[in-house]
């Protein structure tokens, strides 16, 4: 009976004494994987740093520091000084995974537009959009977020300083801003091609809601008519312009 008993606890220390192995196996184990986890998340995704962008190492030389500085969704993008090789810069595109930085010399400045070609593609960027396109033709646009000047201040002008923004439309041609204090009271017009501005008082608006409304306004005998669906732009009884609204905000 003494030995039986004896027998039973020892195979009972034996159980517990294994599970406890596979208990802490299995945490090590847990603990191991979770890490490998992490490690693979910081690997997949860099880290606040890694992002951070060094002027000095943007252009071409450190003597080429940027003067102008465009962000979109995926890509920053630096004008660079010009040198004896290329008097109107460089156009220095770099994602925001840092993979594959391009430089490519500026071959046409207009006002705040700058383009380079390497080519069939060309490269285009303007405080409000980025392009490219090959042989003419668009084969990516990306909105611009922000687009500032060397001494930090911004490039891309919608409505004037203090005004509020009533209605933001974009067509193939033109950025089209409706502006005003209490009520909208300006029509700002943006050329896409080469950033020609202009601003002018509205004559006529109805705004039953953001979605719906419907602005005029007149220079000289040259009409300019805004809704959400079309910008059709008239001289006399004539339309010389007449646009579909790509994008209404």
């Amino acid at each position: 009976m003494i030995f039986f008993n004896s027998e039973l606890a020892r195979r009972k220390a034996l159980k517990s004494a294994l599970v406890s192995s596979i208990l802490l196996f299995n945490m090590k184990s847990s603990l191991a994987n979770q890490q490998v986890d992490k490690d693979s998340k910081n690997i997949d995704k860099p880290s606040q740093s890694s992002i951070q962008l060094d002027k000095n190492k943007v252009c071409p030389s450190a003597n080429l520091l940027p003067i102008r500085s465009f962000n979109t969704a995926k890509y920053y993008v630096y004008i660079c000084r010009g040198d004896n090789k290329n008097l109107l810069g460089y156009y220095v595109r770099i994602p925001k995974n840092l993979d594959n930085k391009i430089t490519v010399p500026i071959a046409k400045k207009a006002r705040e537009t700058y383009i380079a070609i390497n080519g069939e593609l060309a490269y285009i960027i303007t405080p409000y959009e980025m392009l490219i396109t090959k042989r003419g033709k668009i084969i990516l646009r990306e909105k611009v977020i922000s687009a500032v000047q060397a001494d930090g201040k911004p490039l891309a002008k919608g409505c004037p300083e203090g005004n509020n923004t009533f209605a933001r439309a974009e067509t193939k041609s033109f950025f089209i801003y409706i502006c005003g204090m209490g009520n909208p009271s300006s029509y700002v017009s943006v050329t896409r091609k080469s950033n020609r501005r202009i601003n002018l008082p509205l004559k006529k608006w109805n705004q039953n809601s953001k979605q719906n409304g419907r602005y005029v306004a007149i220079n000289g005998n040259i009409r300019f008519i805004l809704t959400n669906k079309v910008l059709r732009v008239s001289r006399g009884e004539r339309n010389v312009i007449k646009e579909k609204v790509l994008r209404w905000e």
